[in-house]
C-alpha cells in the first residue's frame, strides 16, 4: 500500500528541535495598542484643525462680503467719476490685502497643525522601534557578560 510522505510529520515535535525566542504576544498587543491611539489622536488633531480652518475660512469671505455689500453705495452715490475711480482703486487695494493677509493666515493654520499630526506620528513609529527592537533582541544575561573569554 502506498504511504502518502510525510504523514508522520509531527511540526510539534520539528519546531522543538529550534531554538526560536518566545514571542511576546502581550508587548505586541500593547505596541499595536499605541499605534492604533496615536493614529486616533493624530487623525482627531487633523480634524480639529481642518475644522478650524473652514471655519476661520467663512469668517474671511463673510467678512469680504460684508465689506464689498458696505461699499456698494460708493458706486451708487452723487460722487464724479474721477472720485468714484479713485475711492474704488482704494477699495480694491484694501481688498487685496485683505485677501493675502487671509490666506497667509490659513497657510500658517494649516502648516501648525501639518506639523503637529506629523510629529506626533513621527514619535510614535521611533517609539515603536524602539519597543520592537526590545521585544526581538533580548538583553544579554549578567552571566553572558561577566563570563571571561577562554583562550
Amino acid at each position: 500500500m502506498y504511504k502518502m510522505p510525510f504523514a508522520d510529520f509531527d511540526p510539534a515535535r520539528f519546531m522543538a528541535d529550534f531554538k526560536i525566542p518566545a514571542f511576546d504576544a502581550e508587548g505586541a498587543m500593547a505596541l499595536h495598542r499605541k499605534n492604533v491611539e496615536a493614529m486616533t489622536a493624530a487623525g482627531q488633531t487633523a480634524f480639529e484643525g481642518a475644522g478650524a480652518f473652514m471655519r476661520r475660512q467663512g469668517e474671511l469671505a463673510r467678512e469680504a462680503a460684508e465689506a464689498s455689500a458696505a461699499n456698494m453705495n460708493l458706486f451708487f452715490g452723487d460722487a464724479s467719476f474721477e472720485d468714484k475711480a479713485e475711492r474704488s482703486a482704494a477699495l480694491v487695494k484694501g481688498a487685496w490685502e485683505s485677501v493675502v493677509a487671509g490666506a497667509g493666515e490659513l497657510a500658517e493654520m494649516s502648516t501648525k497643525t501639518g506639523r503637529e499630526v506629523f510629529g506626533m506620528i513621527d514619535k510614535r513609529v521611533r517609539d515603536a522601534m524602539d519597543e520592537t527592537a526590545a521585544m526581538v533582541v533580548p538583553a544579554a544575561k549578567p552571566a553572558e557578560k561577566a563570563a571571561p573569554a577562554k583562550s
